[in-house]
């Protein structure tokens, strides 16, 4: 019996243009997600110092 050789070689070329086309695909669709979320946990933290440095220097909101 004629067994392929090609099937034994291991990772083939179609099989690493498939998994960078998923790693692709996926950082498309994760990175903008990771954007928002940095955002909102920036804009918190911001707000959250802001308002506990107007409490120990008693400043009023915006000096």
């Amino acid at each position: 019996m004629i067994v392929n050789q090609q099937s034994k070689r291991g990772f083939g070329i179609s099989e690493i243009l498939g998994i960078a086309t998923v790693l692709i695909i996926a950082a498309a669709v994760v990175i903008p997600g990771l954007r928002d979320l940095a955002r909102t946990i920036l804009e918190s933290t911001k707000t959250w110092v802001q308002g506990k440095m107007g409490t120990i220097f008693n400043l009023a909101p915006g000096n």
